[in-house]
């Protein structure tokens, strides 16, 4: 019996009916996970090379198209079919998994098939269906959201976007419930979502102005709106320079313990009762990284001594020698929602192409902060080094990423360094901050990594990142290699061209450590100059696409000119004034291709707008694992999937089905983690 099922036995026993109808369930599936734990024929060998299909490894690629339609079976009322690309399914007629794709973990994933069976029109025709259950008052509430946006924006068009590229508008479509209910396939698309437009500020109107044949034609003002400031880019002095939860080191005023310091930030990450480190030893041990040379994945990273000479020595210490965290020489930046990288159990936004809508998380949510000079003196200022927390928020299903969304969206009502969007703020905020917030991770720390991005140390531009790295006794910030970055060497190199002409444009994989036997991923990206980008010789305009998503994908690259940008995208070194002033690729800019010179449009601030709401309107599915057992057992002995792929189990309780955000599924997926 599963661990699942188990808490939920102990849960609902509470009358002898429910208890005899429980036992029934019980010893129904005990014995699907006999089947599970002998799937093979007789006279099968136990240890027999098994097959991407017998492992059922087929995570669903973002679709073409996905459909909903009526149904009357046991285990849902919706038929859910997703259409795949020709390449996508060519690769999976190679790698043996043409008739299905799964969804969540391979010990309890649910199947959609293509083999003309369990409600599959036909055969091998590249849509893959299964068989969910919806809620109606959610399918009604998705048509009165789609109609409430067009009317209110007069049918206007809505934006579009390829990866983080503008690609211009699509009319306005809505969820066809009518059809739905009249026994049709109708499409199921995220929900319909506008780009408030910067005339609409202190309105909270959103309005057609903010949609047009292109977005950055025909009157459309580059800058953020009310929505980005409120919700997306949190700058506002009223909230960064908050005295009840920040600290400013030029002035040595405000909390120096607040919510928003870096003090808070480390103290909790540090999480001294669970790790036995004091959090201002976590914190130099952290600074150290860049004090000595490194060697990571082969590749030496030299030391930048200035860490030394500008920061440690600088940093006003305990009397027991100890950096003093309330003293810390950081001011608060932003805060700043990234619901756009939420990944999935297959990998999801950020990390990979998939977009199986079975949520591990929500995406983060980051703090940056920028270092000053000379703290507590008249002579205090910004220096051109930013250092970012990145939290990864622990929140696992459909239902909890579309009200994380909603929190965040929800200040959009209320006024920056107001006592109400501020203590909403916090409560957001303290949900990933606080120690054990993510109690399976080193420290019970939520942070997924922690960047460096600076030239005060040293020249050029840097990168670094971070991460929690579990020690006996205590988990510490060590460096290692930066994401989807490679070695700076390899750049105008045959090795690079190689990897990048093999990439699937759609879905580009990530950086591996290794590529072709050479250590490939790097570990401090720099940019040697605002024109750097990546490139590689013999490479012809079919492969563009390809060096163009690889390079935004790094972090240099992304960092430079690919998006015509002076390596930081929340400027540091921006007077504490005002609040940090961010690069045109976040407000919007066209850059010309440097190799082909063809423009790109971003407005990477308007894309997370339209996401987020995106998000927040997600419909929840509910769906049924499949018997892995009875599946494995016909795959191993006929190919092909039985035609019962639930095996006589019974309709689990909602509580263990897999929770999919059904139009999660078709959402613009992004590989790059910038």
């Amino acid at each position: 019996m599963s661990e699942k099922l188990q808490k939920w036995t102990r849960k609902h026993r509470v009358a002898s009916l429910i208890l005899l109808a429980l036992v029934l369930a019980t010893a129904a599936l005990t014995a699907r996970q006999v089947g599970r734990a002998t799937p093979q024929p007789a006279g099968a060998a136990v240890d027999q090379p098994q097959t991407l299909a017998q492992r059922l490894v087929a995570p669903v690629p973002p679709p073409v198209s996905v459909f909903i339609q009526r149904t009357n079976s046991p285990y849902g009322n919706i038929l859910l079919t997703v259409t795949l690309s020709q390449a996508d399914l060519d690769a999976k007629r190679l790698d043996g998994t043409s008739e299905f794709v799964t969804i969540g973990e391979p010990s309890e994933p649910v199947l959609l098939r293509d083999d003309g069976q369990g409600g599959d029109q036909a055969a091998g025709d590249g849509v893959f269906t299964g068989i969910a259950a919806i809620d109606e008052a959610e399918l009604s509430a998705r048509s009165q959201g789609d109609q409430g946006q067009i009317s209110a924006n007069q049918g206007a068009a809505v934006p579009t976007f390829s990866g983080r590229v503008a690609t211009g508008t699509a009319a306005a479509a809505g969820f066809d419930l009518a059809g739905l209910n009249a026994g049709r396939a109708v499409r199921f698309d995220p929900a319909i979502a506008y780009v408030h437009a910067p005339s609409a500020v202190g309105t909270g109107k959103v309005t057609a102005a903010a949609s047009h044949d292109t977005l950055f034609a025909k009157g459309f003002v580059a800058g953020t709106n009310v929505f980005q400031d409120r919700v997306l880019m949190i700058r506002d002095l009223g909230v960064v320079q908050d005295p009840t939860r920040t600290y400013d080191p030029c002035t040595d005023t405000g909390n120096s313990s607040g919510v928003w310091t870096f003090n808070h930030l480390i103290t909790e990450m540090a999480n001294q009762n669970a790790s036995g480190i004091d959090p201002a030893d976590f914190a130099e041990n952290w600074l150290k990284n860049w004090t000595v040379n490194q060697t990571i994945n082969g590749h030496v990273v030299p030391l930048r001594g200035n860490m030394t000479t500008l920061i440690l020595n600088n940093w006003p210490r305990r009397t027991d020698g100890k950096l003093d965290l309330t003293k810390s020489p950081l001011r608060l930046l932003s805060i700043d929602p990234r619901v756009d990288l939420r990944t999935t159990t297959s990998g999801g936004g950020g990390y990979s192409g998939s977009s199986s809508g079975n949520f591990l998380d929500a995406g983060e949510a980051r703090f940056v902060f920028g270092f000053v000079a000379n703290a507590n003196s008249p002579s205090c200022a910004p220096r051109p080094f930013s250092v970012i927390f990145e939290f990864r928020v622990h929140k696992c299903n459909c239902e909890g990423v579309r009200d994380w969304a909603k929190l965040w969206i929800n200040l959009f009502n209320f006024v920056p360094g107001s006592a109400t969007y501020n203590t909403r703020l916090e409560n957001i905020t303290e949900q990933f901050v606080k120690a054990n917030s993510n109690p399976a991770r080193p420290n019970g720390s939520a942070i997924g990594q922690v960047r460096g991005n600076e030239i005060a140390l040293a020249s050029p531009w840097e990168l670094r990142e971070f991460q929690l790295s579990q020690f006996p006794f205590a988990a510490t910030l060590n460096e290692k290699t930066v994401n989807d970055t490679a070695i700076d060497s390899f750049n105008n190199t045959a090795t690079f061209k190689n990897w990048v002409v093999g990439l699937n444009v759609a879905a580009p994989a990530r950086v591996p450590l290794i590529f072709q036997t050479l250590n490939f991923e790097g570990s401090n990206p720099q940019m040697p100059s605002p024109g750097f980008f990546w490139n590689a010789p013999g490479l012809v305009a079919a492969n563009n696409n390809q060096r163009f998503t690889a390079s935004l994908n790094s972090c240099n690259g992304c960092h430079a000119r690919e998006t015509n940008t002076a390596f930081v995208h929340d400027n540091p070194s921006t007077p504490n004034t005002t609040p940090a002033q961010l690069s045109l690729f976040l407000t919007g800019e066209t850059v010309n291709d440097p190799v082909f010179g063809n423009p790109r449009d971003f407005d990477d601030l308007a894309r997370r707008e339209v996401d987020i709401q995106q998000v927040a309107a997600l419909t929840c599915a509910k769906l049924q694992p499949a018997n892995v057992g009875a599946v494995k057992a016909s795959l191993l002995a006929t190919g092909h999937l039985p035609a019962d792929i639930f095996g006589g189990d019974p309709l689990l309780p909602p509580e263990l089905l897999v929770s999919v955000g059904v139009s999660d599924l078709k959402r613009n997926v992004i590989p790059q983690v910038h």
